[in-house]
């Protein structure tokens, strides 16, 4: 019979590091539960009597949700690391001080019973290891999940409204409330808490808890938590600056936005061309003195108005419904408008609403830090998150 199992929870994985933004990677929300629940469940099964779990990326966050043990009726005990340990190095240093080595060392990168689906090394990883998992939710003991239909897995406590569709394979957590004609799958995963709106569409895709998806909104291929938004076919990221699209139901509707001083922008008018500079943002604070300061500066030989966008770290609606109002006020006036350079938010945010067919976009590799480098290469990407008009 096991007696002694070691766990290793996996440090930092670059390839899958927004999932680790708020937690470590065995916390984060999957299919209701964590990785290291899981884990902990699948040894318990097996008769399992003490389990030591090896933590480098925040023990404390690991050690808070495991507790002692108490409540799966074996002690768990986590110790903090400086690194991720390899498995000589686990055994080493966790086996030999008391002369018993664990009868089970694991390195947490997938799923119990799963070991081909190693769920940290892509988005597109992570996304096939829970849809891999979905079923085995079923076998497990959880109070009020139940299948209400083949491949449609509903939590305790769910509110579907009846002109919802929930198309097979999909789960829903536990107070998941999806709303009239909103369309939910295939392969579609809502966590706990999510509020899915009328009309919007959630399809091969993960909503993590406490999300709420706006009406007539659609997500496809994609992971959305909170404001953020990964397409895991493509690896790119969107921080969605509208709560009514997409957003977290656990934070302050402040949190979203960085905190981004409008600050004073420059133009430049030779007669010819006309250059804006140094916008910090563009957003309902700043969009109607933009307006103004724009019109105040046209000049009757004007033919080409240029705005610099590699410093502006937010753009939200009603930003770009003052960019498209801005076209068509030069486009009367037989003015050329182009965007320059905009930086990594700002350019998908145009990509994946389709705004940027309006506009003629020069732009090069960007070097504002703190963001991910896009994987999209072309303007011609397919979206995978499309406000419905």
């Amino acid at each position: 019979m096991k007696t002694k199992a070691l766990l290793i929870c996996p440090g930092r994985r670059p390839a899958v590091a927004l999932l680790a933004e708020s937690c470590p990677l065995v916390v984060a929300p999957l299919l209701g539960k964590s990785l290291v629940e899981y884990w902990i469940e699948y040894f318990v099964t097996l008769g399992v009597r003490e389990i030591l779990i090896a933590a480098s990326d925040r023990p404390a966050q690991v050690r808070a949700l495991v507790g002692d043990g108490t409540r799966w009726g074996l002690p768990i005990s986590v110790t903090a690391e400086k690194n991720e340990l390899n498995f000589e190095q686990a055994i080493e240093k966790h086996g030999t001080h008391s002369n018993v080595l664990p009868e089970v060392v694991v390195l947490m990168d997938h799923l119990p019973g799963r070991p081909g689906i190693h769920i940290f090394q892509s988005y597109a990883a992570w996304f096939a290891g829970l849809q891999a998992w979905m079923p085995r939710t079923q076998a497990i003991e959880r109070i009020g999940q139940c299948e209400v239909q083949p491949g449609i897995w509903v939590g305790l406590r769910a509110r579907i409204d009846p002109a919802a569709q929930l198309l097979a394979p999909c789960w829903l957590g536990d107070y998941a409330w999806v709303k009239g004609a909103a369309v939910i799958g295939p392969g579609a995963i809502l966590e706990d808490g999510v509020v899915v709106a009328a009309g919007a569409h959630v399809v091969q895709s993960v909503v993590g808890p406490a999300t709420f998806v706006g009406t007539k909104t659609r997500i496809e291929n994609s992971i959305a938590h909170g404001h953020t938004l990964i397409n895991w076919t493509t690896n790119s990221c969107l921080r969605v600056p509208d709560a009514f699209w997409l957003s977290s139901l656990s934070q302050r509707l402040t949190a979203i936005r960085p905190e981004v001083w409008p600050g004073l922008m420059k133009i430049e008018n030779d007669g010819v061309k006309m250059r804006i500079t140094e916008l910090g943002e563009l957003s309902a604070d700043n969009s109607i003195q933009f307006r103004k300061d724009i019109h105040a500066a046209f000049s009757p030989s004007l033919s080409v108005i240029e705005i610099d966008l590699s410093h502006t770290r937010f753009v939200d609606s009603c930003g770009l419904a003052t960019l498209c109002g801005l076209h068509r006020n030069a486009a009367t006036r037989g003015i050329s408008l182009r965007l320059l350079n905009p930086a990594p938010n700002v350019r998908q945010l145009l990509e994946l609403t389709q705004v940027y067919q309006l506009f003629q976009i020069d732009r090069a590799e960007p070097a504002w830090p703190g963001l991910p480098k896009p994987a999209i290469k072309r303007l011609a990407t397919i979206p995978s998150f499309i406000p419905a008009h």
